[in-house]
């Protein structure tokens, strides 16, 4: 019997739950519960609620971030209100989307971490092993069926992949976490390579018949020690697809590494093996398990209908920024007459306003439903051509129209010092001030628009600085005897379908001079590139290390402290740089 009102929104929520998750957010409040009366040991409470997707914030105690599971990225506009809610009601009305397609919610408060899973399971999202050494959340490219390039639509059978492993007790004490990712395009959105297992569409003949499968690659990641996922084999059939995966996943779970965690990804268990060795502990493993079936084993085709479009207002006039946004934001469907619209979210970030707003809106333009990518962005599909000036003038008043998604602005960084215990420097501070240097030179056009820069706030590479054209992750250094954030300078990043050439390291550079460094790279890639067909990534493999670590020089010094204090701190801090408030990850824990 509920005591109190909200005891009693508490157990509504619950209602409206699946059974599973019904029980598990009801003893997740126990456990709460308990720590608060001391029955369990931070530690102890520590490893349960990182199964359920809470995390630690930096410097602060029971005050929690929650990661919200988005399998494949798909959202619908009930979902986005229901995190519009939670992130308003407890937390400080923003939602963050990931490099791995998730919405990572800040500051909630641990007490109300129960309530918040309940919203959420009421609209069919968990925070169930979003975090914690488990299968974590399930990715996929975020043009799935609507690709005009994609050997299949992957959409089914990367759900399949996700309820196969969702609460299995083959995935809930792995020795270190575990990432899927699926792609069905020539052009690998997904970064399959640099996962624990990457799923590409692949298709053969097999007696006059058409058969539907994988290339499965196995063993990627990135980290402090980035390795390249192996070709596990050339094709797996979609009918052994789940216990393929769930072999992977057992073989990890039985070899990988207990002791140290810094060893215990399964890229580490194939080094040890050797790829052959590795194979045949799988394919050993597979041997043992059942022929998992999934209803949809044999779909390559998308089954979504064309939504219908309701109440769209007439197309209004649309201003100079409107053909911009076309070029960068638009492209056209393999389904005539539709687009698909990429919404450019600064640094992954999204207000509860903006989540409401665009509620609506997807449910005028496109049947309620939308997508995350992994770079930290919406994706909306089936938009009608004709309908295009009338989105953009219902996006542009909510701040959701910008322009250049997926170009030289649209910095991906992780959340850094701001939050993460493990962040040495301020990521997100750093992306903010290249994105203002960038508008502030001018710097743009097609020669440096493809140019991607990505960074991290410390090695782990979760701001994804491996794969970057132009890379940076987090450290610290003395300068004029007074410790200074600086960051590494990675070049030259590529990460494609079966290839991985990772960033190499160039030189640690200050934070407050790394925006300007930026700028006098493209510059110099602009006044001596060989040709205008040389990228910006072959510009500087030709011209190699040595070349950037003289012409960057200037960029490595910093003015005494007494004339210039601002540029020994980091960006968005009004204190002195310091590494006292860091504390362990909880990756692992």
């Amino acid at each position: 019997m509920a005591d109190t009102l909200a005891d009693k929104r508490f157990e509504e929520f619950l209602q409206e739950s699946p059974n599973a998750s019904r029980e598990e957010i009801a003893e997740f409040r126990k456990l709460v519960e308990g720590y608060f009366l001391g029955e369990l040991t931070p530690d102890e409470f520590k490893a349960r609620r990182l199964h359920m997707g809470t995390y630690g914030i930096r410097a602060t105690k029971d005050v929690h971030m929650m990661r919200v599971k988005i399998p494949q990225g798909n959202l619908t506009a009930e979902q986005l209100e229901a995190l519009a809610d939670v992130a308003e009601t407890y937390s400080k009305g923003i939602g963050h989307i990931t490099t791995r397609q998730d919405v990572q919610l800040y500051w909630i408060p641990t007490r109300e971490s129960p309530k918040v899973m309940a919203t959420l399971s009421a609209v069919g999202l968990t925070t169930r092993e979003a975090c914690g050494n488990s299968v974590r959340n399930v990715t996929a490219c975020h043009l799935a069926g609507v690709s005009p390039t994609e050997l299949f639509d992957i959409t089914k059978h990367s759900e399949a992949v996700t309820r196969h492993f969702l609460r299995n007790p083959a995935s809930q004490k792995l020795p270190r976490k575990f990432k899927i990712a699926f792609e069905g395009c020539p052009v690998d959105h997904a970064k399959t390579v640099i996962h624990d297992i990457g799923a590409v569409a692949a298709i053969q003949e097999q007696g006059g018949k058409r058969v539907v499968g994988f290339k499965l690659y196995v063993g990627g990641g990135l980290g402090a020690a980035p390795m390249q996922a192996i070709l596990l084999e050339p094709f797996t059939p979609a009918t052994e697809l789940l216990r393929t995966c769930e072999a992977a996943v057992r073989v990890h779970d039985r070899l990988g590494d207990r002791k140290n965690k810094a060893t215990a990804r399964i890229k580490f268990v194939v080094k040890r093996l050797g790829p052959d060795a590795f194979r045949k502990e799988v394919f050993a493993e597979r041997e043992k398990l059942p022929a998992y079936a999934y209803p949809d084993m044999h779909v390559t085709e998308t089954d979504e209908q064309p939504p219908a479009a309701m109440d769209v207002p007439s197309a209004p006039s649309v201003n100079g920024t409107y053909t911009r946004w076309m070029f960068t934001n638009v492209m056209g469907q393999k389904q005539p007459g539709y687009s698909v619209v990429t919404i450019r979210l600064r640094l992954g970030d999204i207000s509860s306003s903006q989540m409401r707003s665009l509620a609506k809106i997807v449910r005028r333009y496109c049947g309620g439903k939308l997508r995350t990518s992994i770079d930290q962005n919406l994706v909306l599909c089936w938009i009608r051509n004709e309908h295009l000036a009338a989105l953009f003038s219902e996006l542009e008043p909510i701040d959701l129209a910008e322009t250049e998604a997926g170009k030289l602005w649209d910095v991906t960084s992780c959340p850094g010092a701001e939050t993460c215990q493990l962040g040495i420097s301020a990521s997100r501070g750093l992306a903010r001030a290249i994105e203002a240097k960038f508008k502030e030179t001018g710097m743009s056009g097609s020669d440096v628009e493809d140019v991607r820069v990505k960074i991290s706030g410390c090695p782990n590479s979760c701001g994804q600085h491996h794969i970057a054209d132009i890379g940076f992750f987090g450290g610290a250094r003395k300068v004029n005897d007074r410790l200074t954030p600086h960051f590494q300078l990675m070049l030259g990043g590529l990460a494609e379908e079966g290839k991985v050439e990772f960033a190499k390291s160039v030189l640690k550079l200050p934070a407050r001079r790394i925006p300007e460094a930026v700028v006098r790279m493209l510059e110099l890639y602009r006044a001596e590139r060989t040709s205008p067909q040389e990228t910006f990534r072959a510009f500087s493999a030709r011209k190699g290390n040595s070349y950037w670590q003289q012409a960057l020089d200037a960029f490595t010094t910093l003015p005494p402290h007494e004339q210039s204090p601002e540029a020994y701190r980091d960006w968005g801090a009004e204190t002195e740089f310091s590494l006292g408030d860091m504390g362990p990850g909880e990756c692992a824990a």
